[in-house]
């Protein structure tokens, strides 16, 4: 018993402790999205992680959606030593409303050279920004807010179709559920990639996207137009990409003749369903070619790629280069660490 106690302390002492920086007017899913994910892994690994949803004043805080977040800490009264310190997004006003008070400002300025990590979330990079954590670094925002950004900060190299951007030691996100994919990213920095594909099923994700994918999804901007019979069969292919995905397969799915299917196809998504498959394909490719260091037989096979030959042939219509040139081009930015 006095060993299970005396481990169960040092497990506390050694777990790191993750902040949640929120604000009236924050995003809910922005603050839930990281503290479920961090919060698995904790329960997946014990000991790992003390989580903390702070706020200007502590107490309350009520979210854009109207949910309440009673009993958040004072951000003065947090611990010295955060690990990982998460600036969450919101509602533009509040958050301006926030700087302009100079807490979050004047508390970033003071905690972020302690920390190991500090992170930001949508227009939480504003934040960021506002007190020259991102000058001179890559960052990323929600796709609406990148102008913006640019303006406000011009010292800070915005990439424009990113989910995530890591620079050293700062992490920035897109908006909203790209929250869970950065906080995964976190997760599989310490923990390893087996733990976040553990969390990422737990959460019941459709895939474990890379900071690299677009913010612009290619399966939503087809889904726009596409009838909600079209609109669920392109959800399917984004899943099934190792299955025969034919013009006559996929007609045969959706109980179309191939002609009627092709046509209709094209009319709703303006892309051809071969277009569609091959791009899809090539997407999860790139993914896999900057996330592992597998083979290009073994990629091929796992995207649906018949052969070697034809994944390279897809990589050069699409990107204009080889599979090789693009994992050796992307890997170290997409890694760069301190």
């Amino acid at each position: 018993m006095t060993s299970t106690s005396h481990n169960d302390d040092k497990a506390a002492l050694s777990a790191k402790d993750i902040v949640l920086v929120a604000f009236d007017g924050a995003e809910a899913i922005d603050i839930a999205g990281p503290a479920s994910v961090f919060s698995k892994a904790e329960q997946l690994h014990p000991g790992t992680y003390r989580i903390h949803i702070a706020s200007p004043t502590g107490g309350t805080v009520l979210t854009n959606s109207g949910l309440s977040i009673s009993g958040t800490a004072r951000l003065h009264d947090l611990p010295k030593s955060i690990d990982t310190l998460v600036v969450v997004g919101g509602d533009e006003a509040p958050l301006r409303e926030a700087l302009r008070q100079q807490v979050i400002g004047a508390w970033l300025t003071e905690a972020a050279p302690g920390a190991r990590r500090i992170t930001s979330v949508c227009s939480g990079a504003f934040a960021l920004a506002t007190v020259g954590l991102l000058d001179g670094r890559e960052a990323t925002t929600h796709w609406s807010a990148l102008d913006l950004l640019q303006q406000v900060r011009p010292q800070v190299r915005v990439q424009r179709d990113r989910i995530y951007v890591r620079d050293g030691p700062i992490w920035t996100s897109a908006g909203v559920t790209t929250s869970i994919e950065l906080a995964l990213a976190l997760v599989e920095d310490d923990l390893g990639h087996a733990v976040a594909m553990d969390i990422a099923r737990t959460l019941a994700l459709p895939m474990l996207r890379g900071g690299g994918q677009s913010q612009l999804s290619q399966t939503l901007e087809a889904q726009e137009s596409a009838s909600h019979r079209l609109s669920d069969l392109i959800a399917w292919i984004g899943t099934h990409l190792q299955e025969d995905l034919s013009v006559g397969a996929l007609a045969q799915r959706v109980q179309m003749s191939p002609r009627n299917f092709a046509r209709a196809f094209v009319a709703q998504t303006g892309c051809t369903p071969a277009r569609f498959v091959e791009q899809s394909r090539v997407s999860a490719a790139a993914e896999l070619l900057k996330r592992t260091q597998w083979t290009q037989e073994r990629i091929a096979d796992r995207s649906g790629f018949r052969s070697v030959d034809a994944l390279q042939r897809a990589f050069q219509r699409q990107f204009g280069r080889t599979p090789r040139a693009y994992r050796e081009s992307e890997t170290p930015r997409y890694e760069r660490g301190a």
